[in-house]
């Protein structure tokens, strides 16, 4: 009898215990960046304070149970959205191509900035920008040769690379006349509502002027 009773107090102690625990696991997922890992750190949080409010008294408070449930469900959602959106799997093709084409990029960011745009074939030579006048657009070239005219000097481009990205980035006139060959694919963005969405995420700012700033430097060390 004697060591039942001590047993149930050993138990009923380690029960007490679990709010510190729950505390503790919300403090640690709270140090993670990773919104996987820092939303089940507090779904465990959730779980350990859900055990201690069950078992803590003679009757559960189910107050406190009613509102940890819900928050955990909403955790796991999320959760499962985040490894959704951070998934290649459902990308179209020109969508992998561009992806792959970018190196380490949130794919979850990746995919708003493919929202914003559109994608075009060019049905003839196609004009983009014209050299000195204001560029209205942010274009990035899939598939399809690009022609540079600038001053005195004309250049054909290989795909893969972004137009307007000076003028976007620094709210300047093009810097060369550029036209695409007939069946070239792209994507296309208006710069303004593009800007205003950037504005709106940080994130989504930072991965778009990470794209931008590497083509640049890539374009600088192919002129070299």
């Amino acid at each position: 009898m004697g060591n039942r009773r001590a047993a149930m107090m050993d138990l009923h102690f380690l029960l007490q215990q679990t709010v510190h625990l729950g505390a503790i696991l919300y403090l640690v997922g709270f140090l993670f960046r990773n919104q996987i890992w820092l939303r089940i750190f507090v779904i465990a949080g959730d779980l350990a304070y859900v055990t201690y409010y069950f078992n803590i008294s003679d009757q559960p408070l189910w107050g406190a149970i009613f509102w940890n449930v819900p928050n955990v469900l909403v955790n796991v959602v999320m959760i499962w959205q985040i490894m959704k959106d951070n998934h290649t799997s459902n990308f179209t093709e020109d969508e992998l191509k561009f992806y792959s084409r970018l190196g380490d990029l949130p794919v979850a960011e990746f995919r708003k900035i493919v929202r914003l745009g559109a994608w075009r074939e060019a049905k003839t030579e196609t004009l983009l920008t014209t050299e000195g006048k204001e560029v209205e657009y942010l274009y990035y070239i899939l598939e399809g040769e690009a022609t540079i005219e600038r001053a005195d000097r004309r250049i054909v481009v290989k795909p893969g690379l972004f137009i307007g990205e000076v003028a976007y980035l620094r709210g300047r006139p093009a810097s060369a006349t550029v036209h695409i060959a007939q069946g070239s694919k792209y994507i296309v963005w208006d710069s303004d509502k593009l800007r205003l969405a950037s504005e709106k995420n940080i994130n989504l700012k930072l991965t778009l002027s990470s794209m931008l700033n590497d083509d640049m430097a890539d374009k600088v060390a192919r002129s070299l």
